[in-house]
């Protein structure tokens, strides 16, 4: 198993629970039902950045300076779109959803494309990185 092997089945789960809200939008799910799955989403993201600041980054961090600078770079870059996700989950509670539910589809999609960049980078860039270093 690589030191990897965590990271990318969490990202796995975040991208079914993105295809879960996104199938459940598009069926016209409750605004309840929506809302329990981005719940679950939120706890998942924010499991796996605690993860990566506790084990993945520390460890690219001891790697030589270009390794390092990556890291750093996609930390900084994490900031941001954690940030971001964070605000777009606080946002969008039940009452919201009902109110707005063509504005809370169209935010996530804006949220969503940039988290499947983010870990399809991840993926590609950083883990591998990380698994040279077992």
């Amino acid at each position: 198993m690589s030191f990897t092997t965590k990271f990318r089945q969490q990202h796995d789960e975040i991208l079914a629970l993105v295809g879960e809200l996104n199938q459940l939008l598009k069926g016209g799910a409750e605004a309840e039902a929506l809302r329990s799955v981005l719940s679950n989403l939120a706890g998942k993201i924010s499991f796996h950045l605690a993860m990566e600041d506790k084990a993945l980054y520390p460890r690219l961090a001891k790697m030589d300076e270009k390794t390092s600078k990556l890291a750093n770079k996609f930390m900084e870059e994490m900031g941001g779109l954690g940030g971001t996700f964070a605000a777009y989950n606080g946002k969008w509670q039940v009452s919201a959803i009902r109110a707005d539910r063509a504005g809370f589809a169209a935010a996530t999609q804006t949220v969503f494309a940039a988290l499947g960049k983010r870990i399809a980078r991840e993926n590609a860039e950083l883990y591998p990185l990380a698994d040279r270093t077992a």
